[in-house]
């Protein structure tokens, strides 16, 4: 009967751990993690005082805690969003696009950045993107390239915001994607990068921006946006996230 106690005691503690580090994992990364080390230091804080029985002092924290949570869960609520959606994704991958369509995409990539035409796509993965496809303009098309550029042509209906891609065909374009945060440390970046970046802030796609001022191509997966690619690395990093 001891040694069941123990084990029990034993597994309590180690799940208790799992769920600690995993929260973290989660938020790792975000401007999150800074108010947890906060949080940290005030429930130390409280414990002191608890511990030391200084009544004033732990009156107050007591005060500040129900207030504080309150304004954690609305000040950080895309970020929960976030780690929760995350915890219920499905570990089945489905395959976002085909290896002939992701040659298309990045071949119209490659022509774009030349011509210096902004472009942003979004390729779902595992998180729906329905409610962000509903912002734009449902095409249910095949996707080629030349019918990509023509989207994002200067001065097309819908150059404007992103276009999303599921199931190997374009579902949407002209969509809005949310915005990183402004204060965040991609602030000097332009709209198109950071909408890339909260959008995979939020979901797990991959999302691709061309940039109309430097010609450049970047992805964005888990909130953080890659180094200039070439043709050929947008591809292996596709093939990569993507389709294998």
């Amino acid at each position: 009967m001891l040694l069941t106690s123990s084990l029990k005691d034993l597994l309590d503690i180690l799940l208790v751990a799992t769920l600690f580090y995993q929260g973290y994992m989660l938020l790792s990364g975000t401007r999150a993690v800074n108010v947890l080390r906060g949080v940290g230091v005030f429930v130390l804080a409280w414990g002191v005082s608890n511990f030391l029985q200084l009544a004033a002092l732990n009156s107050l924290l007591g005060r500040i805690a129900p207030v504080g949570l309150f304004a954690l869960v609305v000040v950080f609520q895309p970020e929960l969003r976030a780690a929760l959606e995350q915890i219920g994704r499905t570990r089945v991958r489905d395959v976002g696009a085909s290896g002939a369509a992701l040659q298309d995409i990045s071949r119209a990539m490659e022509r774009m950045a030349e011509r210096k035409t902004g472009a942003l796509i979004a390729i779902e993965r595992r998180t729906p993107l329905g409610e962000y496809a509903a912002t734009g303009v449902k095409l249910d098309a095949q996707i080629s390239a030349p019918f990509i550029e023509a989207l994002f042509a200067r001065n097309a209906p819908l150059h404007d915001g992103g276009m999303i891609v599921q199931s190997g065909r374009v579902m949407a374009a002209a969509c809005l994607f949310p915005l990183q945060a402004s204060d965040g440390i991609y602030r000097r970046y332009g709209t198109r990068h950071r909408a890339a970046i909260g959008l995979s802030e939020l979901t797990d796609a991959v999302v691709l921006v061309v940039s109309e001022e430097r010609g450049s191509i970047r992805l964005a997966t888990g909130g953080r946006l890659s180094a200039d690619l070439t043709g050929a690395e947008l591809r292996d990093r596709l093939r990569e996230l993507v389709y294998e």
